[in-house]
């Protein structure tokens, strides 16, 4: 039996539940999840040091309510997977963010007290790219993967290691290294 299935199996329906408005599901749903926006957000933040892990963590965590919104069960990815690669994907925006914002003056910072009571979001449409890019992938994996691939890119994508991957389908640790370059080249030419 594999071991991550029975997690993966119940958050999707808990996904779909917190999209519906259930607070109890969400509140499961952020428990499950944020020790690995936390883990992803120190792991990616190993060459910012001056951007605080937990401004990632919220980041990421913005990606996870992202993934809670747009989470379609018919795509076949599981949730577990698709929050990663939301969080991932959110974070990462905002590295790139700050890497081409690091050498704007500091007059142009704005203090967090002048808008306290305004919503914070992001520039509208970077939110919209940012989306679109995450639905084109989604459907670029759906597209171009086989079966197997799938398998491993959703197995990855939850945190799984090439051993555990391996382990979960029955092949070589081999087999999945080579499934993930091929993943890797048809994304990189297909995106």
């Amino acid at each position: 039996m594999p071991q991550n299935k029975p997690q993966e199996d119940l958050l999707a329906p808990l996904a779909l539940r917190a999209a519906d408005g259930d607070d109890k599901a969400m509140a499961e749903l952020i428990a499950t999840i944020t020790p690995a926006a936390k883990a992803k957000a120190a792991k990616l933040n190993s060459d910012y040091s001056r951007i605080s892990d937990e401004d990632l963590v919220q980041e990421g965590m913005i990606g996870f309510l992202e993934a809670v919104k747009r989470f379609d069960v018919s795509k076949g990815v599981p949730f577990r997977a698709y929050a990663n690669m939301c969080i991932e994907s959110r974070i990462l925006s905002a590295l790139r963010r700050y890497s081409n914002d690091r050498n704007v003056a500091l007059t142009t910072a704005v203090s967090i007290d002048d808008n306290a009571d305004e919503p914070s979001g992001d520039d509208p449409a970077l939110v919209v790219v940012e989306n679109d890019e995450a639905e084109r992938l989604l459907q670029l994996i759906d597209d171009v993967l086989s079966d197997f691939e799938k398998q491993v890119f959703n197995h990855k994508m939850a945190g799984s290691s090439y051993a555990q991957i391996a382990k979960e389908l029955g092949c070589s640790e081999k087999a999945v290294d080579n499934a993930i370059q091929r993943i890797r080249k048809k994304i990189n030419h297909k995106f």
